[in-house]
């Protein structure tokens, strides 16, 4: 039994390694492209990965409300707000 608890505990600490790695890489994708709608992605797997990590530490109201408020409305708001903007020719 100990072994499957040893294993179980180990996974989820490799799961929490790349979930901090891929916050890493979608915060300098958010904020070192030039590119608007990248970097709106960017700013979305950031996120994501950080409604997971959340999730993981047993906080699931706090990681829900990110998925729910800041990946659903706040990412679509922003979407639209550059998609109705003119894009200057420089």
């Amino acid at each position: 039994m100990e072994g499957e608890d040893s294993k179980s505990r180990m996974n989820i600490e490799v799961l929490e390694v790349s979930l901090f790695i891929s916050l890493i890489v979608f915060s300098i994708i958010a904020v070192e492209s030039e590119n608007l709608i990248r970097a709106v992605f960017g700013l979305l797997g950031f996120i994501i990965s950080l409604s997971f990590i959340f999730i993981l530490l047993y906080a699931l109201h706090v990681g829900l409300m990110l998925l729910l408020v800041y990946a659903g409305g706040a990412i679509a708001l922003l979407m639209i707000v550059i998609m109705m903007t003119n894009r200057r020719e420089e």
